[in-house]
């Protein structure tokens, strides 16, 4: 079985938000795979942080935002191990991220996570990545049915998770976001024109 190793980046570490989003990767890798745990807020050394590295197939790399970024755990990791860029234990293996936020700003550092991923040596598989936030947690309470099918969930995470492995594999079997209407052009706003005729 391939193994993955979940970095988890978030000051909140495995109790916080981004933690109950990497707890259902767990999951849902745990099906396919052996998957360990490197929690950043408790500081694991950095020997520690080579040999868990240096035996996975794949990543799942996780990060609140703070401040337009990812956690000081999650960048003290990249300052201490930036002398490993590009090197064996990274090199080609394929990587995903989740990031978590409020209400703004994890998409611009799920971007930039992967980008920074990628120049390590990291190789990302289709929609592997999800942002995911308070305010489209709590939007999902209320939302018409078509809204609720184009807001990102925390089931989406099994999409990432399958398609990382699918990579891991070299199978390539993607899977895409359960719901895809085609309707993101749509009208939505309607402060100053009024809302249409129903």
């Amino acid at each position: 079985m391939p193994h993955i190793l979940i970095i988890n980046g978030s000051l909140g570490g495995n109790s916080g938000n981004t933690g109950e989003l990497l707890a259902i990767a767990e999951e849902a890798l745990s099906e396919r795979c052996t998957v360990s745990y490197l929690e950043l807020v408790r500081e694991p050394s950095i020997d520690r942080i080579i040999e868990e590295v240096g035996k996975a197939d794949g990543f799942v790399f996780g990060s609140g935002t703070y401040w337009d970024s990812w956690g000081s755990p999650m960048q003290l990791f990249f300052e201490t191990t930036a002398h490993t860029e590009g090197g064996e234990i990274w090199f080609g293996k394929p990587v995903v991220g989740i990031v978590t936020a409020h209400a703004v700003g994890a998409k611009g550092v799920l971007t930039r996570l992967l980008g920074v991923l990628n120049v390590y040596g990291l190789r990302i598989p289709p929609l592997g990545g999800l942002a995911y936030t308070w305010s489209n947690d709590a939007a999902l309470e209320t939302a018409s049915d078509h809204l609720r099918r184009e807001l990102w969930k925390p089931t989406d995470v099994q999409v990432v998770c399958h398609n990382l492995v699918e990579m891991v594999l070299g199978t390539n079997e993607w899977r895409t976001w359960p719901t895809v209407e085609g309707e993101a052009g749509n009208k939505w706003l309607y402060a100053y024109s009024g809302r249409p005729n129903a």
